[in-house]
């Protein structure tokens, strides 16, 4: 059984607890500290703990963003090499370090029982995973198929995860974000093309969020439009509302199937 280590503030009890509770449900041995900064020689205790861990995870709210300790231990875990993963609790601002890494957003999920679902299903996934440096964006290539990621233009995705693996070669991308194959890089080449759960689409996806024939790319002269197919749980664009038309994407933007499900739209001239 794997060790786990929950940092948090205590403010955060309650999301604490929780998280607890599910690490315990899918098979994990969560490790806190039961009575947080007693006295002079709770760092050692600290420690120890961390070092043996598998993982470090941190419960992130406005409480432990400001809680040196908690900053403390997620530094000290990246230290050891240990993986952090962070969890959003609460919006707000999260250091910069802790953005770096593949993240879980609770509330880029329209319940909490689809969030600790995903989360299950997930977290044995993230342990396996090393990070990657991130690549540059550029500008796209007509010629070639690009990664799909969906934000309104300008604008950063509003959902939780990270980009940092990118295509190098000119052309349009689909890059899955968050789900299975985590960062595989789906080339889009011809005028249009499936996304599905089923394998005769031209991009399959094999998740239950997924539909088996989900949305529809087309080429419009100097990048590609998303179409939803009348899917069960939906195409968003960075955590809005359902797409009802057809709409045409830029480079950089989130698309989000369903709630676990977020792909990445990437344009890379030569």
């Amino acid at each position: 059984m794997k060790h786990i280590f929950i940092s948090y503030s205590p403010k955060d009890s309650r999301h604490m607890a929780n998280m607890q509770d599910q690490l315990l449900r899918i098979g994990y041995k969560p490790w806190i500290d039961p009575n947080p900064r007693p006295g002079q020689d709770w760092r050692f205790d600290i420690d120890d703990a961390i070092r043996a861990s598998d993982a470090l995870i941190v419960i992130v709210t406005p409480a432990s963003v400001d809680s040196t300790f908690v900053t403390y231990e997620w530094a000290l875990a990246l230290g050891f090499g240990i993986a952090v993963i962070p969890v959003k609790f609460a919006p707000g601002k999260m250091h910069p370090r802790l953005n770096t890494l593949e993240q879980f957003d609770v509330n880029s999920f329209t319940t909490r029982g689809h969030f600790w679902d995903y989360f299950g299903r997930e977290l044995p996934r993230l342990l396996e995973i090393a990070p990657v440096p991130q690549a540059q964006i550029k500008r796209p290539d007509p010629t070639h198929t690009a990664s799909v990621e969906e934000a309104e233009p300008n604008n950063p995705p509003q959902a939780a995860y990270t980009r940092t693996v990118m295509p190098t070669e000119s052309g349009f991308y689909i890059v899955v974000r968050r789900g299975p194959q985590l960062n595989k890089m789906y080339k889009l080449v011809g005028d249009t093309l499936s996304l599905g759960r089923d394998a005769t689409n031209d991009i399959s996806i094999e998740d239950p969020e997924v539909s088996r024939y989900h949305l529809r790319l087309k080429w419009q002269g100097d990048g590609y439009t998303v179409e939803d197919l009348g899917s069960t749980n939906g195409t968003r664009i960075n955590s809005g509302a359902r797409i009802q038309s057809t709409v045409k994407l830029q480079p950089g933007q989130a698309l989000m199937l369903g709630d676990a499900i977020i792909l990445s739209y990437e344009a890379v001239s030569g």
